[in-house]
This record gives C-alpha cells, sequence and structure tokens, in this order.
C-alpha cells in the first residue's frame, strides 16, 4: 500500500535549553508515504517536543537545546534546512490556534502560506475555497481571527494547513477544539488526501477514539521514549500497559474490555476499534440464540436530579450581539439552582461559551438580564462577582501570567486579606486536590497544555467559589487529568458547588451531568436530563454531536430487544450480563 519513506527519525534524542533530563531519548521509526500514524501518550510524554522536531520548529526556532540524532523529512535533513525550506513540504499545526493566526481575516490566513509558495493566483484562491468548505468555513471568510469561538479558530489553522497541500502534514492535538461532526469531517478528507496525494500525516493525541480507527499504525510514548509500536489492534490489545499510562481507551473498546470479564468467551476476541465490530461480536457470540425476553424491552431507567433547591443564576431573554454585529445569543431563557451539575453542549459558534460568559458579568446582555443570586450582573463589577462565580476558559493562556504554579494559585488570594499561612494551606491543598504538587515550583509556560488546564481550574478552586464553570474542561488532557479534574468537580458539586461545564466530550457528560442543555444558533433546543439528551439521535444530528459510543452501539441492539437508552459503560455491561444470567 505504501512506497517510498517521506520520514526517517534516527535515534532522535533532545534536551531542552538549560534541562538535563531529555524530552526525547533514542527515538527511531520510519513513515511511508500516505500512512497514517497516530502517537500517544501522557502529558508531558513527548508528543509535541517530536512534532517540533519533525516540522524544524526545533532546532531552528527552539535554537538553544541539544538535538542527537537524525531526522529526514522529504529527503531534507531537518537539522540543515530551514524552516523556510521545510515548510514547503512539512505543515504543523498547534493545539493552540491563537499562535498560527497570520491574516487579518480567515481568508487571509487561509491564503498566507500558498501565496508564499508564489503560486498562480487562480491556484491559490482554488485551494483557498477547498480548505473554507472542508473545514466548514464559508460565510466566516472576512472574519475577524479575534470575532471567531475557539472551534472556529482551531478550523482556520487546519484550514491553512490543507490548503498549503503538504507532504507531511502533523497535527499536534489540533481537533481538540472542534466539535465531533467537524472533526469526522475533517478525519474523512485527511484519509482522502492521505490516499490520493501520498500525505503522510502524523497525529499527535489524546482522542483514540476517533484517531484509531483511520490510523495505520500507532506510537506510544513515555518519558520521551517509544514504549509501543504497533497496529491499532495490535496496541489496544496491551490494555494494561495503557491504563498504566494514563491512555484513553475508545469507549467501545473499554466496553469489551469490561463485558469480557463478565462474559468468558469474548476474552481471546480482538477487541472492537468501532461501533460496528462490537455490534458484530455481541450479536455473533453473545445473542445469537438467546431467546428474547419480553422485559428485556424495558426502557433502562437511572437517577436524575431532581430541581427542588433555590435558583441561583435567572436568564432572561437573554440576546447579545458581539460589536461586529455576529449575534451570539437570541432570547435565551434559563434557571440554575444551586447543586446541580449542568453540561452545556452544542456545535461550535452555537453560543455556548458566550451564555457561559455570562453568568460572571464577564458578558453583559445587550438585551433581557442576568440575575446573579438576585443581583443583576449590569450592575456589578464582574471582580466581585468573581468571588462567588469562578470561569475557566477553555485555553488555559488566557489565564496564565504568574512565573510558577505557586505563583499563580496565590495571586487571587492577594487581595482577600486572608494570612500568608492560611493563603499557603489554600495553595498546597488545591494543588494536592489536582495532582499538581510536583509542579507548584514549575514555569507555568513550559508545562504541558493539560496540566496548564488544571491549573487554571485551580487557580479558580483557590478563591472557594459557590459556582464553577468550566470551558471545555479536560481539553488537552490525558486519561488520568481528565478524570482527576472530573471527580474533583464532582466531589465539590457533592458538597453543595454548583458546576456548570461547557463540552463536546459526550461520554464525559453521560458520567458526570445531571442535567444538559443544548444551544444551536443561540438557542435553548433542549434541556433536560442527560439520558433524554444523549439519546435524542435527530437532535444530536443537527447540532454537529454524536451520542455516546456504547448508545450508538444498544441503539443498534435495539432491534434485539434490549434498551435503546443506555448511555455508560457500566450500565451496558451490567444489561448483557443479566441476559446471559436468564
Amino acid at each position: 500500500m505504501f512506497n517510498n519513506y517521506t520520514v526517517i527519525v534516527e535515534n532522535l534524542t533532545y534536551y531542552y535549553p538549560g534541562r538535563s533530563k531529555p524530552a526525547l531519548t533514542d527515538i527511531s521509526f520510519k513513515l511511508r508515504e500516505g500512512e497514517i500514524l497516530a502517537v500517544v501518550g501522557p502529558n508531558g510524554s513527548g508528543k509535541t517536543t517530536l512534532a517540533y522536531c519533525l516540522s524544524g520548529v526545533i532546532p531552528h526556532f527552539i535554537t538553544r537545546g541539544r538535538l542527537e540524532g537524525d531526522i529526514v523529512v522529504c529527503g531534507l535533513n531537518v537539522k540543515e534546512h530551514g524552516i523556510r525550506v521545510l515548510a514547503q513540504k512539512v505543515s504543523l499545526v498547534l493545539d493552540d490556534p491563537e499562535v498560527q493566526m497570520f491574516g487579518l481575516s480567515v481568508i487571509e490566513c487561509i491564503a498566507f502560506g500558498p501565496s508564499n509558495l508564489a503560486l498562480p493566483r487562480e491556484e491559490v484562491l482554488r485551494r483557498v475555497n477547498f480548505a473554507l468548505k472542508v473545514c466548514r468555513l464559508k460565510g466566516l471568510e472576512n472574519r475577524y481571527p479575534n470575532e471567531l469561538s475557539d472551534g472556529e479558530k482551531q478550523s482556520v489553522s487546519i484550514a491553512s494547513a490543507l490548503a498549503m497541500l503538504p507532504k507531511v502534514l502533523i497535527l499536534d492535538e489540533a481537533t481538540a477544539n472542534l466539535d465531533p461532526a467537524g472533526r469526522m469531517r475533517i478525519y474523512d478528507i485527511i484519509r482522502e488526501l492521505a490516499k490520493k496525494y501520498g500525505i503522510s500525516v502524523i497525529f499527535t493525541t489524546h482522542e483514540t477514539e476517533e484517531i484509531l480507527p483511520i490510523s495505520d499504525r500507532v506510537i506510544v510514548l513515555d518519558n520521551g521514549r517509544i514504549v509501543l509500536d504497533g497496529t491499532p489492534y495490535g496496541v489496544l490489545s496491551r490494555r494494561d500497559l495503557l491504563e498504566s499510562l494514563g491512555l484513553k481507551i475508545p469507549q467501545i473498546t473499554k466496553f469489551h474490555y469490561e463485558l469480557s470479564k463478565k462474559i468468558k468467551r469474548i476474552q481471546t476476541l480482538k477487541p472492537p476499534l468501532t461501533v460496528d465490530e462490537a455490534y458484530k461480536i455481541i450479536v455473533n457470540s453473545i445473542l445469537k440464540g438467546v431467546v428474547r425476553r419480553q422485559y428485556i424491552k424495558q426502557t433502562y431507567i437511572g437517577k436524575c436530579f431532581k430541581r427542588k433547591s433555590r435558583v441561583i443564576i435567572k436568564v432572561e431573554n437573554v440576546h447579545y450581539s458581539y460589536p461586529n454585529g455576529v449575534k451570539a445569543l437570541n432570547g435565551v431563557n434559563l434557571e440554575i439552582r444551586e447543586g446541580e451539575f449542568i453540561a452545556i453542549i452544542g456545535p461550535n459558534g452555537s453560543g455556548k461559551t458566550t451564555l457561559a460568559k455570562h453568568f460572571n458579568g464577564l458578558l453583559k446582555p445587550n438585551m433581557g438580564r442576568v440575575l446573579v443570586f438576585g443581583v443583576d450582573t449590569r450592575n456589578i463589577n464582574p471582580t466581585l462577582l468573581a468571588r462567588r462565580v469562578g470561569y475557566v476558559y477553555q485555553n488555559p493562556d488566557l489565564m496564565l501570567f504568574n512565573p510558577t504554579v505557586y505563583e499563580e494559585l496565590k495571586y487571587s488570594l492577594l487581595n482577600t486579606g486572608l494570612p500568608p499561612d492560611e493563603i499557603d494551606k489554600r495553595v498546597k491543598t488545591t494543588a494536592r486536590m489536582l495532582g499538581l504538587e510536583k509542579y507548584l515550583n514549575e514555569p507555568t509556560s513550559s508545562l504541558p497544555r493539560g496540566v496548564k488546564k488544571r491549573v487554571t481550574l485551580a487557580s479558580i478552586l483557590t478563591m472557594n467559589p459557590d459556582v464553577i464553570v468550566v470551558d471545555e474542561p479536560t481539553i488537552g488532557q490525558d486519561e488520568i487529568g481528565s478524570l482527576l479534574t472530573m471527580n474533583t468537580l464532582k466531589r465539590l458539586n457533592r458538597e453543595g458547588k454548583t458546576v456548570i461545564m461547557v463540552s463536546h466530550n459526550v461520554e464525559l457528560v453521560a458520567m458526570y451531568a445531571s442535567r444538559v442543555i443544548v444551544l444551536y444558533n443561540g438557542r435553548i433546543l433542549k434541556d433536560g436530563n442527560p439520558r433524554d439528551v444523549l439519546t435524542d439521535i435527530e437532535l444530536l444530528d443537527k447540532v454537529s454531536l454524536k451520542p455516546p459510543q456504547v448508545t450508538e452501539l444498544f441503539i443498534k441492539l435495539s432491534s434485539y430487544g434490549l434498551p435503546k437508552n443506555i448511555i455508560t459503560v457500566s450500565e451496558g455491561v451490567s444489561v448483557l450480563s443479566k441476559l446471559i444470567e436468564l
């Protein structure tokens, strides 16, 4: 299937400036034309550093480190050719789109690369229009980059890379900000381009659920070393190793593992990568020959949050337009009660972040009003409101400005009048809660993105707010960091805190939220419990979301009399285990 090698890495070791421990150690691998490689690993394992080395950012932009070994990309030795030359062959898309915006409009950003290749104007426009269409950016061509949502910015970065038609495309957590439909559209076109043009693709990612099915090969990094290199199925067969490293396993694969503990005869089968594969395993190995029981057709009933507590945030007919005229909210009415755990979901650009910023006065409505603890947000300084309603931005770099983690966590407490020993106690307690103790003296600028996200959450939690609003709480985090974050939020919720998260991660929504609000074009389409929302396939299709994989599976299995409203792995395992016991 594959022909020539486009990437050859031999004995790569790299030390960042001033560091005695290498970020990468003795890395060797080859990549062929048209091959798609997924590089996975926990936060700090060296994924981004490898992407920097392959693209020439190291050693030509980050210049004072020590690079050993050889990297040859499209016949060019990375050490010997500058970024200007390498950029004609290699495109790198970073996890932070802010640093890759080079124009005053969307179309300028996308045209920047092809224009610098001195291509004919017609070819530049052809590539730009292709990228705009693929990345769902039609209609946004003349927007300023700072007027876009984070997901739309990420789409612009990917479009800019695709417009270059590189021989090697590297995406460093580059789709994390996109809604599921947007991600799948990008993956489909990348797979098509790899096949059609022989483009070699490297994903560095935590999102194995969607990446592994389209990958030809997977490399697992840990502490800067390759610990596993094989096919997706081969890598997933090493479950114990993956879980010990804190790597996310696709939900459908995790379901298979958990089910195999109860049903021994599927233990020897190859773990599924997709819902269709899991469906075939269950039908052929479990359901075939099983007599259908009428009561199996019951709807699965889980616990729902009962809204009996007092209303603490009230949104009344809120409209909001940005200065450029883009209308983000269009008549939103909403009540949030004390002690709820709410998830706000919807496609990129639907108004989720805009609505969340109204909860603590960061934005004020153009029409209507927002009452927080009975106070109109238009009549109170956001600084005062922030003591009761803490807000964590999606992009952690927008919140980090102190030199070390310790100073970042204590900063918000300096004007509270607390004694120094109490401040120190709060900082260390919060750091321990989120697994940040070993980072307290580290520079915030050098942290992995997932760790930065936990630092920003910790900086808010030190203030002990009544309401915690988190925009994409697990973005950029490995499985250990994600669960640490979500379990911390759940524990605080049980203690009486109100938690509001903006998220595209429907698996986490199903596991943690007690209420789900669906936004679309600045309006609330649905407001209900997770089970009702996440099994409404027509609604999810409309808002560019997908149900959890286990939900997709049980919808397919409903023809066998099984309940179709399963939303978690444990529910699904319970249903099938009881069926076998009949």
